[in-house]
């Protein structure tokens, strides 16, 4: 090789290393804004309900409503982060998030499984599920739009004909279920097992994204799939990777929400993909993929958790927590564009 192939190939590298640096510092610096864009949501709880905030009983209370209120966004989020950074997303995430709670509750008292059993069957349907939506958006060529919008619907209406118009009761006496349903008390603030299942997940998968082979493949295939394929880059197994986790993690929400509420309608987890995707945005993911990270999602969760939480306390109707949800969603992708032109 000459020294003036040494040399730009040298220079290419610097060049890339210090694109790198400069989106490693742009995200930083949206991290830190949507960190004090969430601390002053959560400090309007404090100055719209000063009481709240004068005893740790109630304070803690608001904490472990918060923290319980962001987890299946953050779990849901981690798949939806990979997905948005690979260029694809995925609108069936609510409806899976009920057909596995559902599906878990029907196996455990229909069936009579063991929990370790329908934990098992729930996370292969979730990564069915995935991995259905994968093959049809790289193998068929539909979109992902279209593809999740009806994996939405197919769900959605699985999870009607699990309850029959109501709703799924968890056995009591299943000990394992403690450890998805539980919770435990530390410096009186009550925290779910769910909780830690979350910042378990988050740090796996974070690690994955950012130390692997694998997740550098997910940043490439989003940020120029033409070029990562030639890099030799198989984008199609990217991409179906991403479905296939974001039903496994959908599944594992779905299985902790009703552990911890011993409960679910057909109904639950509806809205849920757009509150997700909003989560993701806020955090500094590009809408167009190739960018983006999972502490990111996680404060953007944050923000989105704490949003109800403010309006409940303050007795702010259901149908304005609607109209604010949506106003969010609009205002993080005007802010995600404006911050990247």
């Amino acid at each position: 090789m000459s020294t003036e192939m040494q040399d730009d190939e040298a220079t290419e590298a610097a060049v890339s290393r210090g694109a790198e640096s400069r989106l490693r510092r742009l995200l930083q610096r949206r991290q830190i804004g949507v960190f004090i864009g969430f601390l002053l949501l959560f400090g309007l709880i404090g100055v719209t309900r000063p009481e709240l905030f004068f005893s740790w009983d109630d304070f803690s209370g608001i904490l472990s409503q918060l923290l319980r209120q962001a987890a299946p966004y953050v779990i849901i989020g981690i798949g939806m982060t990979y997905l948005m950074i690979g260029g694809e997303f995925d609108l069936s995430v609510g409806s899976m998030y009920a057909v596995a709670g559902l599906t878990f509750a029907m196996l455990l008292t229909d069936f009579q499984l063991t929990v370790p059993a329908a934990l098992a069957v729930v996370l292969l349907l979730g990564a069915v599920v995935g991995l259905t939506n994968g093959v049809i958006v790289t193998k068929v060529g539909i979109p992902s739009l279209i593809t999740t919008i009806g994996m939405m619907s197919i769900l959605r209406g699985f999870a009607y004909w699990l309850t029959t118009g109501g709703s799924r009761q968890l056995p009591d006496d299943l000990g394992l279920l403690e450890l998805f349903g539980g919770s435990i008390t530390v410096a009186k603030v009550e925290i779910a097992y769910m909780v830690f299942w979350m910042l378990a997940l988050i740090v796996v998968f974070g690690l994955v994204l950012q130390k692997t082979r694998f997740g550098h493949h997910v940043y490439a295939t989003g940020d120029d799939e033409s070029a990562a394929d030639r890099s030799g880059i198989d984008t199609d197994r990217v991409k179906i990777a991403n479905f296939v986790i974001t039903g496994v993690v959908t599944a594992v929400a779905g299985v902790l929400a009703i552990s911890y509420f011993s409960s679910m309608f057909g109904s639950a987890g509806r809205g849920f993909e757009l509150l997700i995707i909003a989560a993701v945005v806020i955090g500094g993911t590009n809408l167009f993929g190739g960018e983006g990270s999972i502490s990111g999602m996680f404060l953007g969760s944050l923000v989105i958790a704490v949003i109800p939480v403010l309006l409940v306390l303050n007795g702010v109707s259901v149908a304005f927590q609607e109209t604010l949800t949506g106003a969010v969603i609009i205002g993080a992708v005007m802010v995600d564009i404006f911050l990247r032109d």
